[in-house]
């Protein structure tokens, strides 16, 4: 029902959403685009709702909610750090409590506004001893030291960087895209695995699927151009398995793109 009047009314997701399949799936008919504009609108609510369960239920039941494990046999190797790319597509919040169920794992957020907000989602996303620090200067300190002490990072790495910080435009399902350098600063620095993940759910036996797959490191430490492309073209590859799981209501992208 969620889903149904935000894909039928005016709003930032459904317009987001839109705007994005559109540019980034211009291959398909329209009405293929249409089809995967309202169910990328319902995974969305899907993953809005199924906070009630990640956040409130006990965290051995909701690990329990992952069925199948599709896990690169390295990311059991604890001689290394681990650097885990998390794009924003199925439950991202599950693939946060798995990760820290595993070991000790570090986050990079952004506070919310209100400070009282921000401690209600703190307290719900470190339930499982996962540890998130702000994504600044002095939580990147804390990062670099917690790699080096063979911890694991998740970075979500498909929003629009924030300004000051290392990016480069490289091509993302085709376009242009501003794209942070974050992960190969952090390789230059750290010794560190690099994996892709997500977590996709099944609506139909109400469960999840987790992937885990490796990345070559050396491809992140080519020029900056070439690492933000491998980067983009991991994450195209991810979500090629399943369009409709994929947040596309973040923005991407120039204004002026949006407009041709």
């Amino acid at each position: 029902m969620l889903a149904f009047f935000v894909y039928k009314t005016k709003n930032q997701v459904s317009t987001q959403t839109r705007a994005n399949i559109q540019l980034c799936l211009p291959q398909l008919s329209a009405n293929h685009q249409e089809d995967l504009i309202f169910e990328s609108i319902h995974q969305t609510s899907c993953a809005f709702f199924e906070l009630a369960v990640l956040w409130y239920q006990p965290i051995e039941k909701v690990l329990n909610l992952i069925k199948t494990k599709n896990i690169d046999n390295s990311f059991y190797d604890n001689d290394k750090s681990k650097i885990i790319i998390a794009p924003h597509q199925g439950s991202w919040e599950l693939l946060n409590l798995w990760l820290a169920n595993e070991g000790t794992t570090y986050s990079l957020y952004k506070p919310a506004k209100s400070s009282s907000m921000d401690h209600y989602i703190l307290s719900k996303r470190t339930r499982n001893n996962a540890v998130l620090i702000p994504a600044n200067t002095t939580g990147l300190r804390k990062l670099l030291i917690g790699l080096k002490n063979k911890a694991s990072c998740m970075i979500l790495p498909d929003q629009r960087p924030a300004k000051n910080t290392a990016q480069i435009n490289a091509m993302f399902f085709n376009k242009p895209a501003q794209t942070s350098l974050l992960i190969k600063r952090i390789a230059q620095k750290i010794d560190s695995n690099i994996y892709i993940a997500t977590v996709t759910r099944n609506l139909t036996t109400s469960d999840f699927e987790l992937t885990v797959k490796a990345l070559s490191r050396s491809e992140f430490l080519t020029e900056d151009l070439d690492s933000a492309n491998y980067l983009n073209k991991s994450i195209e590859n991810l979500i090629q398995n399943n369009y409709a799981q994929y947040q596309w209501a973040y923005r991407r992208f120039s204004k002026n793109l949006y407009k041709k």
